[in-house]
């Protein structure tokens, strides 16, 4: 079954050897232990790359983070991404609240990179068709001052302030957030692939495009199109995926808002002007309050919109799936919904793509007697998943319970 023992047969490996570890040393026999059902202790034999994170971080915890992460470097990206892997992931909303599960696997699917000048071999896809892997990262990556923790040769942890959380009236809180990230070696390029997760609930997947333009063709235009695999198992993997929209018609009240729910697989395009997300929900998912806690998949769109381009893996900006563990290449999701399977009530598998048009500039770089010199700065793009229900009042904020 999914979700009773890891999909990583390393990970699975160390797990079964912690815990018959774990029973011989208690003179018991092991048995198999449902992830969901979990304590702290229990969670970190299942995962040797874990993190356990309070928030907040001095006093007393009033949320709690349980994340496991792992590196990929691999030599088929197609069907096993590399990078930066993020999952399962647990998160408790109160110090008596039990642990839910939000996530089971997320991470970039690929990075499609069309320039504009129409070459067919300058269509590149820069992780299932290079299989590029994550670069090194040291102390100047990640530095202490802001809050980081080198956890591997290729992963940064920066556990910082993030800003106001909230501010009323009477007073104001800031926020705290923990922060991995690695970044994928293109050649002349580097993708920052980040992840953050805040005391609020809230967890954001961001895309960072930096280094150098394309040798030869550093003065042309074109995407850096991230798209990430988002396997949501919002309290057990009985999902269901609803389109949100809101509607404003300029020439007249009142508003609509719309949620309609997906039946079954296929792909949604974002639309700016309706603020589209979507909602992931469980049946059987409620708060003290007896409403369904859910989660929204938000854009981040930065630079003006999403790319759509010949290819029809572009030509939308959600999709979701019925999970499939041979199913990881975006390039083929045309494939995954053909038939139409149904996706509700089940086992679901969102998509989404993150655009960033790269129009060159002279800050980018410039051509000097020796050929090119400069960097471009990192341009971002990603997305939220935001709760909704999920607390049974404001987060941190007293005298809520």
């Amino acid at each position: 079954m999914k979700k009773i023992s890891f999909r990583f047969p390393w990970i699975l490996f160390v797990a079964v050897w912690a815990l018959g570890s774990l029973a011989a040393a208690q003179g018991t026999v092991a048995t198999t232990v449902p992830i969901v059902n979990l304590n702290p202790n229990r969670f970190i034999l299942f995962c040797p790359n874990a993190i356990t994170q309070n928030f907040p971080t001095a006093g007393p915890a009033q949320t709690t983070w349980l994340i496991c992460w792992h590196e990929v470097a691999g030599a088929n990206s197609l069907n096993d991404p590399n990078g930066l892997v993020i999952g399962p992931v647990y998160f408790r909303k109160s110090p008596s609240a039990p642990f839910v599960r939000i996530l089971w696997d997320m991470r970039v699917s690929d990075y499609f990179v069309p320039y504009h000048n129409g070459d067919p071999w300058l269509r590149f896809y820069d992780l299932s068709g290079f299989n590029f892997v994550l670069t090194s990262v040291a102390a100047a990556d990640c530095p202490a001052a802001v809050g980081g923790t080198l956890l591997s040769p290729h992963v940064c942890k920066e556990v910082h302030d993030r800003g106001l959380m909230w501010k009323d009236f009477a007073g104001v809180r800031r926020g705290e957030e923990l922060v991995l990230w690695g970044a994928i070696d293109a050649d002349n390029y580097r993708y920052i692939q980040e992840y953050t997760f805040r005391d609020d609930g809230v967890v954001i997947g961001r895309e960072g495009a930096t280094g150098q333009n394309l040798p030869g063709y550093e003065l042309e235009p074109h995407v850096h199109n991230a798209l990430w695999r988002i396997d949501i198992d919002l309290d057990g993997v009985t999902n269901s995926v609803a389109h949100l929209e809101h509607d404003e018609n300029v020439c007249c009240l009142p508003a609509t808002d719309k949620s309609t729910p997906i039946p079954t697989a296929q792909g949604l395009q974002w639309n700016a002007r309706t603020h589209d997300m979507l909602d992931i929900s469980n049946p059987g998912f409620k708060n003290a309050q007896g409403h369904f806690s859910t989660y929204h998949l938000v854009p981040l769109v930065t630079g003006g919109g999403l790319t759509q381009h010949q290819e029809a893996f572009t030509q939308n900006d959600f999709w979701v799936t019925p999970y499939n563990p041979a199913q990881f290449a975006a390039r083929n999701l045309t494939t995954y919904i053909a038939g139409a399977p149904p996706v509700a009530n089940t086992d679901i598998v969102v998509w989404y793509k993150g655009s960033l048009h790269h129009h060159p500039r002279d800050e980018d770089g410039v051509y000097g007697p020796m050929g090119w010199i400069g960097t471009a700065d990192v341009m971002w793009t990603g997305f939220m998943l935001m709760p909704n229900d999920l607390f049974d009042c404001s987060p941190f904020y007293k005298p809520c319970p």
